[in-house]
């Protein structure tokens, strides 16, 4: 690599507070790998030239592959429904709470004893079913989040089989503990 000398104003005082600094010249080496000496050329181009050579660009690149060849796996699908219970209960609890805000505005009844009432009229096993419902996403969203927390220092990356065999705990804790909320309440 090519060293090119050139210079650097740098400033030095000679007597501080009393003169005015003066700039003295210091050299300091510049690779030249940096250097461009090619010229670049611009060529105008018409609006269809322009989508036509996108268009080209477009079809040399490559394509991902969709995602039904890959091999689901269980930490992957755990992954994922913790976002989507995360998403499921939030979304769930913005929309009651803005419905239950604006229920008295538009002419509906949201108040505990309606629901309460509501709830009562319904049959064993859809009680049973909604409350699963509920509570399945909540205790895997919950179990899983201390999953990850526990796992994120990397302790498990290098057994894969204990990696796995975490994700199947979550998945039997959250549903163990959603049929015991189920059951209790």
């Amino acid at each position: 690599m090519a060293l090119v000398g050139r210079t650097m104003p740098t400033l030095q005082i000679s007597r501080p507070a009393l003169t005015r600094p003066r700039l003295q010249p210091q050299q300091y080496p510049i690779p030249t790998r940096y250097t461009s000496t090619s010229q670049t050329q611009i060529t105008p181009l018409k609006p269809q030239q322009a989508q036509s050579i996108l268009a080209q660009q477009r079809l040399r690149r490559p394509v991902s592959p969709h995602l039904s060849i890959y091999k689901w796996q269980v930490h992957s699908v755990s992954s994922a429904l913790e976002r989507n219970t995360g998403i499921l209960l939030s979304g769930g609890l913005y929309i009651f709470a803005t419905s239950y805000l604006f229920a008295p505005y538009l002419g509906y009844d949201l108040s505990t004893s309606t629901v309460a009432a509501v709830i009562a009229g319904l049959p064993v096993t859809v009680k049973t079913g909604v409350k699963f419902a509920l509570a399945w996403p909540f205790t895997f969203h919950v179990v899983n989040g201390v999953r990850s927390l526990a796992t994120s220092g990397g302790h498990t990356l290098a057994n894969k089989r204990q990696f796995v065999r975490i994700a199947w705990g979550v998945l039997g804790v959250s549903f163990a503990s959603a049929v015991g909320l189920v059951v209790y309440f």
